[in-house]
């Protein structure tokens, strides 16, 4: 099966390396100029992932033209997600026949559309889309250690074929039929993310981070449910085993960012997207729209976009009104 990756970032660039190295022929878009020439000749991505090397089997280039010369079966993208319609868009005369994998995590601030949904309005179909989701750190997938992951779509048969083709030895596939249930697990998790870090980096402690990791789960399941996603998606991969990477992993750039906040640095390494920024954004207008108490989120939202001490909105979330515990 011959590749085409979509996206020059730390994810796109561990893809790449991953199917090069477990023997597909693999064409890497990215952006840069610099980190174009730079793969090709010195077979590392020195800007997003330095220190792995790329296999002879991954060819980087800038042009969207020779990406697409050549017969490609699978295109991943890796787009940032606020920037994939725009980009999709420019693609879209390139894209028919072949499968469409989305690997980004996200949620569209202008629409509130989950990426599917983005997909069909650029393509116009929806039955060739399929989305890449679980608790993976790039560079962990780069350098080939152990890692379990889903492909959702909209046929299973289909979508089971593809999860046989792309399974390897080091990254186990699991199938599944639930697009917008593995879509919103792995968007909403970074909200959650964003929020355990701030709490560790004011060092409040890990029952403080054990609580907001699983109502945060039942923030998402809920929302998630009101939009359609099955429930039990959401105890799976890429539900509570991304969720929790995600806030406990130091890898995580959007753990990191809040650490950042929490320690009072406001040190954050820009030439990285943290997508729970824009996330939770997105996640605030749809709560208000659904009627749907979001706490957690909207703690985030209070500190990231109103400038609220993270002290005063930690109180605010521990002398909100008793009730029991539901699921």
């Amino acid at each position: 099966m011959k590749i085409t990756v979509l996206g020059s970032g730390s994810w796109g660039s561990a893809l790449s390396i991953h199917f090069g190295r477990s023997g597909f022929e693999v064409v890497q878009w990215c952006r840069e100029l610099e980190v174009v020439d730079y793969i090709n000749k010195n077979r590392e991505n020195p800007l997003f992932l330095k220190g792995f090397k790329y296999p002879i089997t991954v060819k980087a280039t800038s042009k969207l033209e020779d990406v697409f010369s050549k017969p490609v079966e699978l295109v991943i993208s890796v787009i940032p997600t606020q920037f994939s319609k725009q980009f999709w868009k420019e693609i879209s005369s390139f894209v028919k026949e072949q499968k469409f994998i989305c690997a980004s995590k996200g949620i569209e601030i202008e629409t509130l559309k989950t990426l599917s949904d983005v997909y069909e309005e650029v393509f116009g179909r929806k039955d060739n889309y399929y989305v890449l989701s679980g608790p993976t750190f790039a560079k962990e997938v780069a350098a080939g250690l152990p890692a379990a992951a889903v492909i959702a779509g909209f046929n299973e048969e289909k979508t089971l074929s593809l999860v046989k083709t792309l399974n390897t030895k080091s990254f186990r596939l699991y199938a599944s039929s639930d697009v917008r249930g593995v879509e919103l697990g792995g968007a909403l998790k970074n909200v959650i993310a964003i929020a355990t870090g701030i709490s560790d980096g004011m060092n409040l402690g890990f029952n403080a981070r054990a609580a907001l990791i699983t109502r945060g789960l039942h923030e998402i399941k809920k929302l998630g449910r009101a939009l359609g996603a099955k429930e039990e998606t959401f105890f799976g991969l890429s539900g509570l085993g991304d969720l929790i990477l995600t806030c406990t992993g130091d890898l995580s750039r959007n753990r990191q960012f809040g650490l950042s906040i929490g320690r009072g640095s406001g040190v954050v390494d820009r030439k990285f997207v943290v997508e729970g920024v824009y996330t939770v954004k997105a996640v605030i207008k749809i709560a208000e729209k659904l009627g749907i108490e979001m706490p957690i989120s909207e703690a985030v939202y209070k500190v990231i976009y109103e400038g609220r001490n993270p002290k005063e909105v930690m109180k605010e979330l521990m002398a909100r009104p008793v009730k029991e515990e539901n699921y």
